[in-house]
């Protein structure tokens, strides 16, 4: 059986950064702006983390249905985030500072990989995204559809693979 050195093992750090994303990287959660704006809205997103929070549901079922909430193409969705979102002032900088000094960067995360992948090109640049090992969920074309498609994507858990 081969062994399977992790990405981030690969270049023998003595750290690995580990951080969350949504409020971490950026200023606010970034799957509740796009419910909040373009999905169910915030009276509806509050009240399903209010029944996760009281135990009368999942995560995986409420997150689940925010993301449904939102109709809009994938493409079009991301570009509102890119136009939206904010990002820590301060990441590029500590990005650079661990690229210089060998200490990786794993976001793990539950929002969707694509998502975070274009976040992170804006705040860091295109070319160094890749960089950075992104752990969290995926997205996948409803039956049918194309992810570009209104009403076209949902949410691919990783945990489902």
């Amino acid at each position: 059986m081969a062994i399977i050195i992790p990405p981030a093992m690969k270049t023998d750090p003595k750290v690995i950064f580990f951080t969350d994303f949504d409020g971490t990287v950026t200023t606010s959660d970034s799957n509740y702006m796009m419910c909040d704006a373009i999905g169910y809205g915030k009276e509806k997103r509050c009240a399903a983390n209010d029944a996760v929070l009281n135990g009368e549901r999942s995560f995986r079922d409420a997150f689940n249905e925010m993301m449904d909430s939102v109709q809009t193409p994938f493409s079009e969705a991301q570009q509102w985030l890119l136009d939206n979102t904010k990002l820590d002032p301060q990441f590029p900088v500590f990005f650079r500072w661990a690229r210089a000094n060998n200490v990786p960067i794993v976001v793990l995360s539950g929002g969707m990989k694509p998502i975070i992948r274009a976040l992170l090109a804006k705040a860091i640049g295109e070319e160094f995204v890749d960089e950075i090992e992104i752990i969290s969920n995926d997205i996948q074309a409803k039956p049918g559809c194309n992810i570009n498609d209104a009403d076209g994507w949902s949410l691919k858990f990783r945990d489902d693979r």
